[in-house]
């Protein structure tokens, strides 16, 4: 008698664990079916390689900006915008996103401010107030649907100011940090949409995006990917690899994807 008890507490026990171990599994299965499939699909960006631009634009992919009266950090890399200079200023999206690397934190200045203006700088499309991260990191600010769309064809230039409290004695007013690039609203080429349309994956849209010279949007859909899988060793890859290649510091490359300003 005891020992058929004993059988039965030990068949019991097996199939608790057996359970248990078919639990963890299908859990296991859920959770890896809900996530991205990316497929294996090497990301390159093919410049447009235009005429050297006459109107202002950066020559360099980083853009422009000064340093203000910012405190220099020198163990970081400088305020840097990572759309908007010389061959990286296309976007297919009507409300494009903007990706900055930002040195600065809320300790380090109370605010700052974005606009979007005419080619020229002379005429405000839009403008907003931001408030600063908790750390350093890569931001990005998007055109609200609000606003009006861009519109095909034209050219835009943005500003992002930094207002950094002067950290020197005097009465005159703070220079903010500030960086400025352009955005340039294309359509999209019969080929790019065809390829769109024809994706199966996130990365294969992306790889598109990149063959057909559309930064902006190349960016945009690798950095929301980053932002929903940021433990994806293959995605920090292609995000080191893209940056990199349009000769952005490695520092930036690796450092955290922060996400939309508020």
């Amino acid at each position: 008698m005891l020992t058929k008890l004993f059988r039965l507490k030990y068949l019991f026990a097996s199939n608790l664990v057996f359970v248990g171990w078919i639990s963890c599994f299908l859990v296991s299965r859920v959770e890896a079916d809900q996530s991205i499939n990316l497929g294996q699909v090497p990301i390159y960006f093919i410049q447009p390689n235009p005429k050297p631009p006459d109107n202002g634009t950066p020559s360099a992919p980083h853009g422009t900006g000064t340093r203000g009266d910012c405190l220099y950090k020198p163990e970081l890399p400088l305020l840097t915008p990572l759309v908007g200079g010389y061959n990286l200023d296309l976007s297919v999206s009507d409300y494009p996103t903007f990706w900055i690397y930002l040195p600065y934190t809320s300790e380090d200045a109370p605010s700052g401010e974005f606009s979007l203006q005419d080619e020229d700088g002379e005429n405000d499309i839009y403008r907003e107030s931001v408030k600063l991260p908790d750390q350093p990191g890569i931001v990005s600010i998007t055109l609200p649907k609000t606003e009006n769309p861009l519109e095909v064809g034209q050219t835009y230039r943005w500003n992002l100011e930094i207002n950094c409290p002067s950290t020197e004695l005097s009465n005159e007013l703070p220079t903010p940090a500030s960086v400025t690039g352009l955005v340039r609203r294309v359509a999209q080429s019969k080929d790019l949409e065809r390829e769109l349309n024809g994706a199966n994956t996130p990365l294969e849209r992306i790889a598109a995006y990149g063959k057909h010279h559309i930064w902006y949007d190349t960016l945009t859909e690798l950095a929301e990917l980053r932002l929903q899988d940021p433990q994806n060793m293959n995605l920090e890859t292609a995000w080191i690899k893209l940056l990199t290649d349009q000769s952005f510091v490695e520092t930036i490359s690796k450092t955290n994807i922060l996400g939309n300003l508020q």
